[in-house]
């Protein structure tokens, strides 16, 4: 029973990690791309998604396995690095020369390779997995399409990717999930 609760509080804090990245859409249509708004809830959404990402891993892991393990922890850790760099942001204020350290290349690059691939590997898992239902992998998928979406400065890509965080919250939190038996019911033919 308290494992279930939780699960559902990882759940509720998916759903507020998606909630909190839809937020830099408006943010960055009202004040500009990399603005102090825009910024913090890319940093709440980085800490939540970092945390978050683990409650969509936990309620699917004997059917993703080691390669759900690997998608998630690219996620969360990508989305660590990210925070990494928006804190440094922070500091500096972003109307600050951006600095071309190699330590700052490399963390722009890990996070990338981390949030990318994983985001991925994670939707393909999900898919195959059958724990959500086939609407949250959907979300995933459409979320990586709206990456090449051709917007300038790409504004419209948080909002997909907090709507697929949100969902899948939505799903942990409120229990809709598809059970094991139910799942080996439908494999057998049953």
């Amino acid at each position: 029973m308290n494992e279930l609760r939780a699960l559902r509080w990882l759940g509720l804090i998916c759903l507020l990690a998606g909630i909190a990245r839809i937020g830099m859409t408006p943010t960055a249509i009202i004040w500009g791309t990399d603005s102090m708004q825009e910024l913090s809830f890319g940093y709440a959404a980085c800490i939540l998604m970092a945390v978050g990402s683990i409650a969509g891993y936990l309620v699917q892991s004997k059917e993703t396995g080691l390669l759900g393990f690997i998608s998630v922890l690219g996620i969360t850790i990508g989305n660590v690095l990210t925070t990494a760099l928006l804190f440094a942001v922070f500091i500096l204020g972003p109307s600050a020369p951006k600095t071309d350290s190699l330590v700052m290349a490399i963390t722009g690059m890990g996070s990338m390779i981390g949030l990318t691939g994983g985001t991925l590997l994670f939707a393909i898992m999900t898919f195959r997995a059958k724990v959500f239902p086939r609407w949250v992998a959907g979300l995933y998928m459409l979320m990586l399409l709206g990456a090449f979406l051709p917007v300038e400065d790409n504004v419209y890509f948080a909002f997909f990717w907090g709507l697929a965080y949100v969902g899948m919250g939505f799903c942990i939190w409120t229990g809709r999930l598809t059970p094991r038996s139910q799942r080996e019911s439908l494999a057998a033919g049953r």
